[in-house]
């Protein structure tokens, strides 16, 4: 009976994380629908909400502060944002080229349980957007300095993921790989799965053959900082190389190609009288579960379950924006963000399916064992069949895939590159000629605009605007803090105090109001 009663323990505590999964997945379904909607201050709160409710969780605050970041930001609230992706970077920063990916007591932690419980660090996608929207921050408070920092910041994580991330990878399967060998398991069981699993999702054909951690926006945001805001010899270097790699990842991409002929004619910064227009479309790809029997014979059961995740495309996302009127530019993909989180995963597959399996056999052969050594030490079988059933309840409810990830992040981003307008008025359009936004720009200088829209259906864009060293641009929080804030203390102060509010057809500020 004992055993009945360890088991029962475990399986109520398995319930509990198995809940706290469950109120995770509604919380983040609640924020992607205010925030693909256009509704970002009701993300934003959502957001907040979330991580004052998470925020001692070690195991899931940094997926809170990605979203709290990204909607407040959507929203507006620069400084807020600011805050939340410094904590974000603080927790990941100890991955950048020291410590590990993974520790001991989590891999027999989620063996005995699942991956859900293990702590999450953000994938390398999430990671190099994180301190590009960081940079983005910056940029348009005139926070130069720190936008310079968050931009080389990416600049880093970029390479440390080529470097580094893979071999841990590498490094983690070979550990998975030697259980599996100690278990005399076929290690076509394994790669089996990993097949059924990757048929089940799907791989997307523009896709195929995508095998790099590199973000070209990251890249070319980063240049385009440095072109608009240095005249400096070492800076128009490096955004000259960061150009030429951009054209090396996408040879196609007219723009790279133009503002390497800006850098070589010499031009000063203040001179530069382009308007580049970052258009952030759609949200990146999420997760749902996918179960597979494994033949795999534990007792008298000839399969054992396991849970696994697979990608699913969100499709809802404008691809192309143009200048208003007849002959008006139009944008190109410079990056396919779905693409880069299905290389990254597809890369990680192999071990998730490994330690998967490895976890769901351990779970289903503990069962076994605890029944038949209670069968064997009672004189009657209640035992036994108790511990049985209470196995089985725990296999069921542990018997769970990993489905977070930083869930508003952009599906494509675009960018638009055209001659800064005499006016200082720039329209632009959705692919079917409907409005999107007007972008007020500082005529005879360089301008930088990141437009956000999340989904087709979003009732308007959000606009972060930088005007050639002017600060355009909703500042006030959401969501003030108190004195029960988990924000921890402000942010340092910006080069400038008094923004102004860029406008469009639907103002962002008459949202931030609602």
């Amino acid at each position: 009976m004992a055993a009945a009663f360890r088991i029962m323990a475990a399986t109520l505590a398995v319930v509990l994380v198995t809940g706290c999964q469950r109120d995770l997945r509604k919380s983040v379904a609640a924020i992607d629908a205010a925030y693909s909607s256009g509704d970002y201050p009701a993300a934003a709160k959502l957001s907040e909400a979330a991580v004052k409710q998470n925020n001692n969780d070690q195991q899931d605050r940094l997926l809170w502060w990605l979203e709290a970041g990204r909607t407040q930001q959507a929203a507006g609230a620069i400084d807020v944002s600011s805050r939340w992706y410094d904590r974000a970077f603080v927790e990941v920063s100890p991955y950048l080229d020291s410590k590990a990916e993974a520790t001991i007591s989590e891999a027999l932690a989620t063996t005995a349980v699942n991956q859900t419980i293990r702590i999450y660090k953000a994938t390398p996608p999430e990671r190099i957007m994180m301190c590009a929207l960081q940079g983005a921050n910056y940029l348009v408070q005139c926070d130069l300095a720190r936008a310079r920092i968050e931009f080389n910041r990416a600049s880093d994580f970029q390479q440390d993921a080529v470097a580094r991330f893979e071999k841990e990878v590498n490094n983690a399967q070979e550990a998975a790989n030697k259980e599996w060998s100690k278990k005399g398991w076929n290690t076509q069981l394994a790669t089996s799965a990993t097949a059924s699993v990757r048929k089940e999702q799907g791989r997307d054909p523009s896709t195929l053959g995508f095998a790099s951690f590199a973000n070209p926006f990251a890249s070319y945001l980063r240049s385009v900082f440095l072109i608009a805001t240095s005249s400096e010899m070492g800076d128009r270097q490096n955004a000259r190389a960061d150009l030429r790699s951009i054209q090396e990842m996408m040879p196609g991409i007219a723009a790279a190609a133009e503002d390497v002929a800006l850098i070589d004619s010499g031009v000063s910064h203040g001179s530069a009288a382009f308007t580049w227009v970052f258009f952030l479309t759609g949200l990146a790809p999420d997760y749902k579960e996918f179960r597979l029997d494994i033949p795999i014979p534990v007792g008298n059961v000839n399969y054992v379950s396991a849970a696994f995740p697979i990608l699913r495309k969100r499709p809802s996302f404008t691809p192309v924006i143009a200048v208003a009127g007849a002959g008006g530019a139009r944008s190109e993909t410079i990056a396919n963000i779905d693409a880069m989180v299905e290389a990254d995963f597809d890369s990680r597959l192999p071990l998730i399916v490994t330690q998967e399996i490895i976890s769901s056999a351990a779970k289903a052969a503990a069962t076994w064992a605890a029944s038949q050594a209670a069968y064997n030490s009672s004189s009657n079988s209640t035992a036994g069949i108790l511990v049985q059933i209470a196995g089985i309840a725990y296999q069921a409810a542990s018997t769970a895939a990993d489905l977070r990830c930083w869930s508003t992040m952009p599906k494509q981003i675009a960018l638009l590159r055209v001659p800064t307008p005499p006016s200082g008025r720039l329209d632009l359009v959705r692919e079917d000629g409907a409005a999107l936004c007007t972008l007020h720009v500082e005529p005879g200088a360089p301008n930088i605009a990141l437009v956000t829209l999340p989904s087709m259906s979003a009732k308007s864009p959000s606009i972060m605007l930088y005007r050639g060293g002017t600060v355009h641009g909703p500042r006030a929080p959401v969501l003030e803090p108190d004195a029960e804030s988990t924000m921890g203390p402000p942010a340092p102060a910006f080069a400038e105090a008094s923004p102004t509010f860029a406008t469009t057809p639907v103002p962002i500020v008459a949202l931030i109001d609602q």
